[in-house]
């Protein structure tokens, strides 16, 4: 499995690692979506710090997105940091954001992890 969900107690923290498709993360995205913790949380922080290969591209994203701006009705004000470190995972981390500006979740990139729990956690 390229990810681990590690669930905290406001929020989820989700690690990704190696070789990663487009195709995975919709799907890890989905079932989070029908996960009923993922009701009560607060934050979801996604790392991609220890990806090896990203195999994703904008159309990706634009899914990811509108999956999640459906989402983002009943979930007011939850938070997603993306934690990204090559040029690529950020500009589809980017791509994602702007994607996102009109939905109800707040979306932010980080190139730390420690700034990420700073931002998600008060």
């Amino acid at each position: 499995m390229p990810y681990t969900n590690n669930w905290e107690e406001n929020g989820l923290y989700r690690k990704f690692t190696g070789t990663i498709n487009g195709i995975e993360i919709l799907e890890a995205n989905l079932k989070l979506h029908i996960d009923s913790r993922f009701n009560n949380i607060k934050y979801v922080l996604n790392d991609f710090t220890e990806v090896s290969d990203l195999r994703i591209e904008t159309k990706h994203t634009n899914a990811y997105a509108a999956s999640d701006k459906v989402i983002s009705d009943r979930m007011l004000g939850l938070k997603i940091a993306i934690v990204v470190i090559s040029e690529l995972q950020i500009n589809l981390a980017n791509a994602y954001q702007e994607e996102m500006k009109n939905s109800n979740f707040k979306c932010e990139i980080f190139a730390s992890l420690d700034d990420a729990y700073k931002w998600v956690t008060p």
